[in-house]
């Protein structure tokens, strides 16, 4: 049922005692734009961190977070020479192009000859920070994405990546390890766990520190992580349902309809809800290691297609993270969402969208019905590939798993104003907003990214 922009107000204001989230612009809230994976050559991204974080602030973005590999650049004495790239991972050494595209856009940036060679000093991320905050306008975030791969007692290997923002030190484990840490004879959800208690613990340290923890594309490398993993640790409160920069390998053996992170998403949500276990968030995010105008030249730059949207009364890290925390945020990969409101007393999720010329949407809001099983129905087998993809055993889960239980269409040029009431017997609800424009992102097909625009809401329960 389509509902008029006065109908949506009146719900969303008219029940403000039951509702999860407000409107827009409502009680001092607003939506905040933000993007919180993003490498440099601090690990293993190809631009300084002044051009990382310039580019989002100078493109509209509120909020922004570097994530390096097991880094979090704190030594005021890293200097790092610049030389054309030798194609070796991470990369030792900064661009001549970048290099002169940085002196130009940071007059005061700081280098010097060494050995007949430039050398260029790495600024820390408070050196960051206090260059580039500006209250009520920009807030950076430090970060790090917490990096290993496991090889259990099978010999199987998969790669776990897992971000913590807001935190300034790595955690113990993972302080002057390398880029890629080895983790042997544990289960993936023993590593996840251990990783989420030594960052709880140092955020208690640190005066209960706001952070976000994350799981990062969980498919990648090979159907890496899986809803299991997730499943065995109900304190992991967000993961990512798009990532723009890691592969997405799709194979014969899957089933067509494939198995992709929304399939995820709702396995684990399914699971939860039965359990009475907090519900898990999704999390848009670009995985950013080439910047525009940052003078790469070694991959084309991809830029601005995913991001998160939070509602939170400021932009500090204490309201961002507390909005997040509660859900009042949604995930992007090219849509904006205007509004979203969900009514407790009655269960009605309600979206809007704002229009855009010449494009149209769907509204597709999806469940998992109670009684459907939510365990996996069979095990299919995904041979080895390459010298890394070790064999694997990926769940396949049943169509009642995140089905679709209404959607509603829009024509081109308008507005999108949904709204689904939860049935009885449906254990959560979310909203994915399909546009019909395709993605800008070039051989999309082959990463966790979708092959058109989209948004989505979080899952809400009663």
């Amino acid at each position: 049922m389509k509902i008029t922009r006065k109908d949506f107000i009146a719900l969303a204001v008219g029940t403000a005692a039951g509702c999860t989230l407000p409107p827009r612009n409502s009680g001092g809230r607003r939506w905040y734009k933000g993007m919180i994976h993003a490498h440099t050559c601090w690990s293993d991204g190809y631009a300084l961190p002044e051009q990382a974080v310039a580019v989002y602030k100078n493109s509209g973005y509120d909020f922004f977070s570097i994530t390096d590999h097991n880094r979090i650049g704190s030594d005021p004495d890293r200097w790092i020479r610049v030389a054309p790239l030798d194609g070796t991972w991470p990369p030792k050494t900064v661009e001549p192009s970048v290099f002169d595209a940085f002196k130009s856009a940071f007059p005061d940036a700081k280098w010097r000859m060494r050995n007949g060679k430039p050398e260029v000093r790495m600024s820390t991320m408070a050196e960051i920070a206090a260059r580039f905050n500006e209250p009520g306008r920009f807030l950076f975030v430090p970060g790090c994405e917490i990096t290993t791969y496991v090889v259990g007692a099978d010999g199987m290997r998969c790669d776990l990546h897992m971000n913590c923002v807001g935190l300034d030190e790595v955690i113990p484990p993972y302080r002057n390890a390398s880029l890629v840490q080895a983790v042997r004879g544990k289960t993936k959800s023993k590593v996840m766990r251990e990783a989420k208690d030594q960052v709880d613990a140092l955020a208690k340290a640190k005066g209960n520190a706001p952070h976000v923890f994350f799981v990062n594309h969980p498919h990648w490398r090979y159907y890496d992580v899986l809803p299991e993993d997730v499943i065995a640790n109900p304190d992991v409160r967000f993961f990512e349902v798009c990532n723009n920069a890691s592969t997405w390998t799709v194979d014969d053996p899957m089933p067509k309809d494939g198995f992709d992170l929304d399939r995820f998403w709702d396995a684990v949500n399914a699971s939860r809800c039965l359990r009475g276990e907090p519900l898990l968030y999704g999390i848009a995010t670009e995985d950013t290691h080439f910047y525009p105008g940052s003078g790469t030249s070694h991959k084309p730059i991809i830029f601005g297609d995913a991001w998160i949207g939070v509602r939170s009364g400021a932009l500090t890290q204490n309201a961002l993270f507390a909005a997040m925390d509660r859900g009042d945020f949604y995930a992007a990969s090219g849509v904006d969402i205007d509004d979203i409101a969900f009514d407790r007393t009655t269960g009605t999720l309600s979206v809007a969208v704002p229009a855009k010329p010449g494009v149209a949407y769907k509204v597709r809001f999806i469940t998992t019905k109670r009684g459907v099983k939510v365990d996996p129905v069979k095990t299919v087998e995904i041979p080895a590939k390459g010298g890394k993809e070790t064999a694997r055993r990926v769940p396949v889960y049943s169509d009642g798993v995140g089905a679709v239980a209404k959607t509603v269409t829009f024509g081109k040029g308008e507005p999108v104003l949904a709204s689904y009431r939860l049935a009885d017997d449906d254990l959560y609800v979310r909203a994915r907003v399909e546009s019909d424009e395709a993605t800008t992102y070039p051989n999309a097909k082959d990463r966790m990214h979708p092959l058109i625009k989209v948004a989505w809401t979080q899952p809400y329960r009663r």
